[in-house]
């Protein structure tokens, strides 16, 4: 135990009552929770520094902005086909009614 530097950690109430529960229902101790997390944290912590995999908010809103108007003109072009076909066939019923005489 010499050979292991001891830390010294402070956290709020609430934060160890939820720590306690979790080693708990894990079977593990504080100090293993504590390392757990500090492991994937560092192991982590190069993807924060990095866009990749990261969509900033403001390059979010503006995909979002143009997928909303992209499905609004898909939206009016349905309509417009859907009025093309009722069209189409109405002429087609005109053009069965006529007789052609040749």
């Amino acid at each position: 135990m010499k050979d292991r530097p001891i830390i010294s950690l402070r956290v709020e109430a609430s934060l160890l009552q939820e720590m306690d529960e979790f080693c708990k229902k894990e079977g593990k101790s504080r100090t293993a929770l504590i390392k757990e997390a500090v492991r994937f944290y560092l192991a982590n912590a190069p993807l924060r520094n990095r866009s990749e995999g990261f969509v900033p908010f403001m390059e979010y809103k503006k995909v979002t902005e143009e997928l909303k108007e992209a499905l609004r003109r898909i939206s009016e072009l349905e309509a417009e086909i859907a009025t093309l076909r009722k069209e189409n066939e109405a002429l087609k019923e005109k053009l069965k009614k006529k007789r052609w005489f040749f």
